[in-house]
């Protein structure tokens, strides 16, 4: 095996045990290697985890090196490995705002915080499936083609990465942002973005990777483009011509 491996599956163990992330044994880490995949190996104390207690398996998941058997939820990352080339790194874990809304079976894929759009995209949720069994690929087939953070109902999230930090930090940002969204619902409901602020998002960001679709968006612009204001590309335009012709229509009201 290769020790450098598996110190980076232990530190990443330890950080998701330190942000609270998880509790004890639950969730599971692992990182596709040229030899196979490493993972957390089953019972495995992540507050405490050591280099001990990863493990190397094959790609059906049959252990080749450790002290104890992979994760009993390595089938669902041996399925997301085989549908995602890009993916390198994974992060399964049970951080509690996160796992509120797949609790309550509610999908985080309101395009709210632009971070967010641009790094993870929409989180879909998937069905029920009893944890540690062919159920969990079943129920992530719709989505794993495309969705960087999968919702896993009743259960936890699994978050996905080009490396398995990158799978921590959206798993940390996704978790903040499930708790800014039950902190918005006391101050009267949350306010997505329109259609037309996230495509000038991703217009304005064209390094990323414009994934799934959100489940809403808000009807209008909350910009009401004051008449010092000539130019605002976060209006509903529905065209370059209408952006032009809204443009011009403004000049020619302060002649």
């Amino acid at each position: 095996m290769n020790f450098k491996h598996q110190q980076t599956i232990a530190d990443v163990a330890r950080k998701c045990a330190a942000m609270g992330f998880v509790a004890s044994y639950d969730g599971n880490i692992s990182l596709r290697a040229d030899e196979g995949i490493y993972i957390t190996a089953t019972r495995t104390l992540k507050a405490e985890a050591s280099p001990d207690d990863v493990c190397l398996m094959d790609w059906n998941g049959k252990l080749l090196e450790g002290k104890r058997p992979p994760s009993t939820e390595s089938l669902m990352h041996l399925y997301l490995y085989k549908a995602r080339s890009d993916v390198k790194g994974i992060v399964h874990a049970h951080p509690p705002a996160t796992t509120a809304f797949a609790v309550a079976r509610k999908a985080l894929d309101l395009a709210v915080f632009p971070e967010v759009i641009l790094d993870i995209g929409p989180v879909p949720l998937a069905q029920y499936a009893t944890p540690s069994t062919d159920e969990v690929p079943r129920s992530l087939a719709p989505f794993a083609e495309w969705a960087n953070a999968i919702l896993l109902a009743n259960h936890g999230v699994v978050v996905l990465g080009g490396d398995v930090y990158e799978a921590l930090f959206r798993t940390e940002k996704l978790e903040h942002a499930a708790k800014t969204l039950v902190y918005a619902q006391t101050l009267g409901g949350v306010v997505p973005l329109t259609r037309g602020e996230v495509d000038y998002l991703y217009e304005t960001h064209k390094e990323f990777e414009r994934r799934g679709e959100f489940a809403e968006f808000q009807a209008s612009a909350t910009c009401k483009c004051e008449i010092e204001k000539l130019v605002c590309r976060t209006c509903e335009e529905k065209s370059e011509l209408d952006f032009v012709r809204g443009v011009a229509e403004r000049v020619l009201k302060r002649l």
